[in-house]
C-alpha cells in the first residue's frame, strides 16, 4: 500500500464523518463555541478518549505502523510558549473561521465556497509561519526539509 493512497482513503472516510456529523457547518461550530450545544465537544472527547488508549495499547504492545512499518513511539516535550501562541492563534481563527483545517476541508468538499476562504487563510498562515522559521534560522530551512523545526 502507498502511503498517499492509504492517507487519502483514511483522509476521505474522515471527511464523511465530519460532513454527517454536521461538523462542516459553521452554525453548529458557532453554538458550539457560545456553548449553546456540546455535541461536537462529544465528538472530540470521544476521538481523543479513543486515540489516547489505543495508542497507549499499541506502543505498549511495541506495535508498528501499518502503511510505513514504523514502530508506534513519541515523546513528550514539555508545554512551551510557542504552544500557548499557537492555541490561542488556533482558538482565534476557529472562532472567526466557524471552522477548522478538518472540517474546512469537508466544507471544500461539499461544495461550500467559504472552504476555500479558510483554505486559504490557513495557506497564508503556513506561509508567514515558514517565513518566521527561515528568518530565525538565517535564511537556510523550510518546515520539511531535513533540520527545520518550528519555533
Amino acid at each position: 500500500m502507498r502511503p498517499r493512497v492509504v492517507a487519502l482513503a483514511i483522509g476521505t472516510a474522515f471527511g464523511f464523518v465530519l460532513s454527517w456529523a454536521q461538523v462542516s457547518d459553521p452554525e453548529i461550530i458557532r453554538r458550539m463555541l457560545l456553548l449553546r450545544e456540546v455535541d461536537v465537544f462529544l465528538i472530540m472527547a470521544s476521538a481523543i478518549a479513543v486515540a489516547a488508549i489505543g495508542l497507549q495499547i499499541l506502543k505498549r504492545s511495541q506495535a508498528t505502523a501499518v502503511v510505513t512499518r514504523e514502530p508506534v513511539a513519541w515523546t513528550v516535550a514539555r508545554p512551551s510558549w510557542r504552544h500557548v501562541a499557537g492555541s490561542a492563534i488556533f482558538g482565534v481563527g476557529w472562532a472567526l473561521a466557524g471552522t477548522c483545517p478538518g472540517p474546512m476541508a469537508a466544507m471544500i468538499g461539499e461544495g461550500h465556497l467559504g472552504g476555500l476562504f479558510v483554505a486559504a487563510g490557513v495557506l497564508a498562515g503556513i506561509g508567514v509561519q515558514n517565513r518566521a522559521v527561515r528568518r530565525a534560522m538565517g535564511g537556510s530551512a523550510v518546515l520539511g526539509e531535513p533540520g527545520a523545526t518550528c519555533v
